[in-house]
């Protein structure tokens, strides 16, 4: 695969990372149209083939869209050698950007949102205090190229050190590999669901000696016990009864109000 083919692989992410978004993929659609230049080379004459590679990203996948590019260089050199015959399973792949994409997220935020703009906005005003144009063409000029520089480097650096990797470690290894990014990406599942969902019951049940707060109950067995049962309930109505992520929600909501018109929550 040549540079001008990887530049447009970078390209596509970067232009399309935040165009498509929604409740059941958010980047996914972007993330796969980059990897389409991969597809249509090595899978272009095998429709099966191609319908499998498309599916095979077009699941839930969000993270910081610069130093995230490192992602889909990593996954790129994984698609390019598993399209030349290397035993790369379709798992291997997802677990390396459910494993990698949070972590990530975290990093490249507080560099591109809290660090690098303030300092350049910080400038621009000053050079915008007489009421010059100069401060908002310096913001917008110097923000987008230094997006667009990080972006490409991570995603260079990613296919590079992704290539290396998958040619010293193809064999016995990778089965191990694989299992570690198994066990990684479900911490990482673990760890949104335990931060992000919520659930409390605020019923009580008072009597004339004490009064018993059912989630502290519940807490002292089982931290997060709901939100688990929650979260698997809707896993198994997504996978198994395949509802929509809106009628995931709408279920839930008109579960929510029920549950608190009752008093429960």
């Amino acid at each position: 695969m040549y540079l001008l083919s990887l530049d447009k692989i970078w390209w596509t992410w970067f232009k399309y990372a935040l165009t498509v978004f929604g409740y059941e993929r958010l980047q996914a659609p972007g993330f796969t149209l980059s990897m389409l230049p991969i597809f249509q080379k090595y899978y272009g004459n095998d429709n099966e083939k191609m319908v499998a590679a498309l599916k095979r990203h077009a699941v839930f996948y969000n993270t910081n869209i610069n130093v995230g590019g490192v992602v889909n260089g990593i996954v790129a050199s994984m698609e390019v050698e598993k399209a030349n015959g290397a035993d790369i399973s379709n798992d291997l792949i997802q677990n390396i950007k459910v494993g990698l994409m949070g972590p990530l997220a975290g990093i490249g935020d507080a560099i591109t949102q809290a660090t690098v703009p303030p300092i350049v906005l910080s400038i621009a005003i000053g050079l915008s205090a007489n009421g010059s144009i100069l401060g908002a063409v310096f913001a917008v000029v110097v923000l987008y190229v230094y997006a667009m520089l990080l972006t490409r480097f991570t995603f260079m650096q990613g296919y590079k050190s992704g290539q290396e990797a998958i040619h010293k470690l193809l064999g016995k290894q990778m089965a191990k590999i694989q299992d570690a990014m198994s066990v990684l990406g479900l911490t990482v599942v673990g760890a949104i669901t335990a931060s992000y969902v919520n659930f409390t019951i605020t019923a009580q049940y008072t009597s004339k000696y004490s009064t018993i707060n059912f989630q502290e109950v519940l807490d002292g067995i089982f931290p997060k016990l709901i939100p688990m049962c929650l979260v698997l309930l809707g896993f198994y109505l997504l996978k198994f009864k395949k509802f929509s992520a809106i009628k995931l929600i709408g279920v839930y909501l008109i579960i929510s109000i029920l549950l608190g018109l009752i008093g429960i929550v």
